[in-house]
C-alpha cells in the first residue's frame, strides 16, 4: 500500500510538471492567436482562431491506414481543436456550454453532485470553480483524481447518488462497456443528467469490435487508437445506452445554435449525447 502511494505520488508530480511546461508554452505563444473572431467558453479568452489538432495524431492515422479517416469523426474540429490559452478541446467547450445550461435550470439552493470520469484538465479546473457544483473526479489508473473507480463496478457510489456526470471517451477503453453503462444508469439520480461520448464516425451505424485484435498497429487501423477496444457505430451506441436504462437526447447545432457553435469553435457536425434515467 505504501509502495503504491509512493508510485502515485511520483506519477502526480510528473503530471504536474508536464502541465506546467505546457502552460508556459501556451503563454509564450498566445499572442499569435489573440483576437475577437472566436472565444473560449472556459477561459473567456478572445482569439483569432483555435489551434489545430496535433500533427502526430494525423500522422499515425495515415501510417497505420486507419479504416475510418479522422475527418469523418462526428464531434471533432481538427482545424480548431484546442484553446491556445487554456488548452480546452472542442469537446471541453461543448460540455461546459451544456453544463451551464443545466445548472441554470437546476433548483436554486440545491447542490449538484457531479462526477467527472477520466477528466480533462482544462474542464476540471473550470468546473471546480463553479458555484453550486459538488465536483469530483474519478479514474481507475490515474493518480491525479479524487477517487479510484472501476466504471464497470462502482460500489462506492450508492444508487441515485450522482446528479450529473461526464463519461467522455472512456467506454471504448472498457472491456465490459454494457456493464459500465448499467452502472452509470444505477448511480444517476432520478432528476440527474449525464454526458456520454465516444468516438463516432459519421455514416457508421454498427459497432466493430474484435477481442482478437490486440496488436497496437492493428488497433490503430481498426479502432482509431492503440488502446481502443472497439469502434462504435451510432445506432448501436444508442441502443446499448437505452438497454442499460438510460434515455438519450442527441443535441446538435440546432439545439445549441449555429452562432454558439461558431463562436466556441465547435464543428457543425458535432453532437452531444445527453442521458437521463429512462
Amino acid at each position: 500500500m505504501q509502495a503504491r502511494s509512493l508510485i502515485d505520488g511520483m506519477k502526480y508530480i510528473a503530471v504536474e510538471i508536464k502541465e506546467a511546461r505546457k502552460a508556459l508554452s501556451r503563454r509564450v505563444h498566445l499572442s499569435q492567436f489573440r483576437g475577437d473572431t472566436v472565444e473560449c467558453p472556459l477561459c473567456r479568452t478572445g482569439l483569432r482562431r483555435f489551434r489545430p489538432v496535433w500533427k502526430s495524431y494525423q500522422r499515425k492515422m495515415r501510417e497505420y491506414g486507419a479504416d475510418y479517416p479522422f475527418d469523418r469523426l462526428e464531434t471533432f474540429n481538427a482545424e480548431g481543436y484546442s484553446c491556445p490559452s487554456c488548452d480546452a478541446s472542442d469537446r471541453d467547450r461543448l460540455y461546459l456550454i451544456y453544463i451551464q445550461k443545466k445548472l441554470a435550470a437546476w433548483p436554486a439552493g440545491k447542490r449538484l453532485r457531479f462526477v467527472d470520469f477520466a477528466p480533462s484538465r482544462p474542464l476540471e479546473q473550470r468546473l471546480r470553480r463553479m458555484p453550486g457544483l459538488d465536483y469530483r473526479t474519478a479514474d481507475l489508473f490515474r493518480a491525479d483524481v479524487d477517487e479510484r473507480v472501476d466504471i464497470s463496478d462502482m460500489p462506492a457510489y450508492a444508487d441515485g447518488s450522482v446528479d450529473g456526470f461526464i463519461c467522455s471517451h472512456v467506454l471504448e477503453h472498457v472491456i465490459d462497456d454494457r456493464k459500465a453503462m448499467s452502472e452509470l444508469a444505477r448511480i444517476l439520480s432520478p432528476d440527474g443528467f449525464g454526458i456520454v461520448m465516444v468516438p463516432l464516425i459519421r455514416g457508421i451505424e454498427e459497432t466493430h469490435e474484435d477481442p482478437s485484435i490486440i496488436d497496437g498497429p492493428a488497433r490503430w487501423k481498426a479502432f482509431g487508437q492503440d488502446d481502443h477496444l472497439r469502434q462504435y457505430g451510432r445506432h448501436d451506441f444508442l441502443e446499448r445506452l437505452r438497454a442499460a436504462g438510460l434515455r438519450v437526447d442527441t443535441l446538435d447545432e440546432g439545439y445549441f445554435g449555429a452562432d454558439v457553435f461558431h463562436r466556441a469553435g465547435i464543428s457543425p457536425s458535432s453532437v452531444l449525447y445527453a442521458v437521463s434515467r429512462a
